[in-house]
């Protein structure tokens, strides 16, 4: 049992209308939106079973109290997992959560058996969420009951593997609390992103700007937000984000043969990081810089956020 049985499973429980200027790139086309997913992830080890997170509530309440949602047959979580992959709610020992936003929450009471794991950061203001946030912490001020009201989470306050192979790591910026999971598979480092990064797309460059990245929009702290998405280009082989469908629709399962590994912390000539260099121990990880006279076919060949509208 071990790094050589993980799979991870993506379960995809709705879609929601984001924009694609205020929430998925800033600087972004605003006012042009996209139709985003909202992934959690099924964890099987060969010893313990875990979800990241638990996503969407059905199609009226997300519309009624958040965003304009389609569940588009998508099933809640507890359902895909007993009706496409065989797992009962109560077979699960764990569900660990990137942040405690209300489309991450939804239907946890559901998994009986289950430890709550999430960020002390995110316990603590989903308990007495800043008044801009209420209606994303489903405050009661508001009339609004959160999915998690009545349960017992364990609080997470440093980087630390949770159980063998799951590590959660500090990536605030969305959230004061957010933190991503990695998960040793015998492919490499699969982070489980939550909302650090929406898209793939945000841990390349936006040229106009000269960014390294092109960061997401929806932030409480942008400079935190920046060092969390260089935190995930330094431990990530593969990234699967909430809301991003092609990583997660490359496969039913994942790591798969012919999964593509990324290029972790690749030096863009032009484009500079911020932060500091390569976690302790990872520095052999880092890809080697890329060649100036590889830049402009690499940024030409890069995905426009305003061609991704509807």
């Amino acid at each position: 049992m071990g790094i050589a049985e993980t799979k991870i499973y993506p379960i995809n429980t709705g879609w929601l209308h984001g924009d694609l200027g205020t929430y998925i790139f800033w600087k972004g086309p605003a006012g042009q939106k996209k139709w985003q997913p909202v992934y959690c992830h099924y964890v099987d080890t060969g010893e313990h079973k875990i979800l990241i997170d638990t996503g969407l509530p059905d199609q009226e309440r997300a519309s009624k109290y958040h965003h304009n949602c389609e569940k588009r047959g998508c099933l809640q979580v507890h359902e895909h997992l007993e009706q496409k992959l065989g797992v009962h709610p109560d077979e699960i020992d764990a569900i660990v959560f990137t942040h405690l936003h209300w489309d991450h929450v939804q239907n946890m009471k559901q998994f009986k058996n289950a430890r709550y794991i999430a960020p002390k950061a995110e316990i603590e203001m989903a308990n007495n969420p800043l008044p801009l946030y209420y209606r994303t912490y489903e405050s009661g001020a508001l009339g609004i009951e959160p999915a998690y009201a009545g349960c017992a989470l364990e609080a997470v306050e440093n980087e630390c593997e949770i159980l063998p192979g799951i590590t959660m790591f500090h990536t605030p910026g969305h959230s004061v609390g957010h933190m991503a999971v990695s998960v040793a598979t015998s492919a490499g480092d699969i982070v489980v992103c939550g909302d650090a990064i929406f898209e793939e797309r945000n841990l390349e460059p936006n040229p106009d700007e000269m960014w390294r990245y092109w960061v997401p929009a929806r932030f409480v702290n942008s400079y935190q937000g920046w060092q969390s998405v260089e935190e995930i280009d330094k431990r990530a082989d593969y990234v699967l984000p909430c809301h991003d469908h092609a990583a997660n629709a490359r496969s039913d399962v994942f790591p798969y043969e012919g999964m593509p590994i990324r290029k972790r912390r690749q030096y863009i000539p032009g484009y500079k990081f911020y932060f500091g260099d390569m976690p302790a121990g990872t520095a052999t990880k880092a890809a080697p810089a890329m060649k100036p006279e590889e830049v402009d076919d690499y940024i030409a060949g890069l995905v426009k956020p305003i061609d991704m509208v509807d």
